[in-house]
């Protein structure tokens, strides 16, 4: 889904309903739930800021599962890092922006800028936007992915042991323990290695198939 709010100006545009209002604040990445819990400090200091407030800001997240040492570990993965959606009415019924609100959240610790026009004012999200934010993340919030996918067949790269740096296939994958048989030849003979996830790297598409001499040519 594409982050990319930045559109003509809102003079153009007819400004949502103050609970409609979504905007696209571009934060310090990995600094998002602690920018989250300072707009709510403003929110919660300031009675004008937080009239204005319409829900909760938001930063989406799915959980992702990895394997470490045939053990399971759940995690939340930020779907959108360095990125924080807020509900806040800060244009009035007229389209008007309440100016004092927007440098009030400017000034906060972590927050870059809004996502903004061609007159770098903020424009709120779209309703088209919005409802497609809201289903991926309904879709994202349904069951556990998996932290890394790896198919049988697949080029991966061995990053410990004797064999590290070394290439090698995909034979055999043991997805519920996290655990993989990778065939690596070397010197004309194929030996199987029984890893975990987390001891080799996906080959990326277009080197599949080159040697490291020759990718790194």
């Amino acid at each position: 889904m594409s982050r990319n709010y930045e559109r003509k100006s809102s003079v153009h545009r007819t400004v949502p309903e103050p609970k409609d209002q979504w905007y696209v604040l571009h934060v310090l990445s990995n600094k998002e739930r602690r920018t989250v819990e300072n707009l709510k400090r403003l929110f919660r200091d300031d009675k004008e800021m937080g009239d204005l407030l319409q829900s909760e800001p938001l930063v989406p997240t799915e959980k992702v599962e990895d394997v470490v040492n045939g053990k399971k570990r759940v995690q939340d993965r930020k779907l959108y890092p360095g990125y924080i959606y807020l509900n806040f009415a800060l244009r009035n019924p007229d389209g008007s922006l309440n100016n004092d609100a927007w440098y009030k959240i400017l000034a906060v610790d972590g927050v870059i800028s809004f996502a903004s026009g061609r007159n770098k004012e903020p424009i709120p999200m779209s309703p088209g936007d919005v409802a497609d934010l809201m289903r991926e993340i309904s879709r994202r919030s349904e069951g556990t992915r998996p932290k890394i996918i790896i198919n049988v067949q697949d080029e991966v790269r061995v990053l410990e042991g004797a064999f590290q740096g070394e290439r090698g296939i995909v034979e055999e994958v043991d997805a519920e323990h996290g655990r993989l048989r990778v065939g690596v030849t070397m010197f004309g003979r194929t030996n199987p290695l029984d890893l975990d996830y987390s001891q080799v790297q996906l080959v990326p598409e277009d080197e599949r198939g080159l040697s490291d001499t020759g990718a790194n040519a």
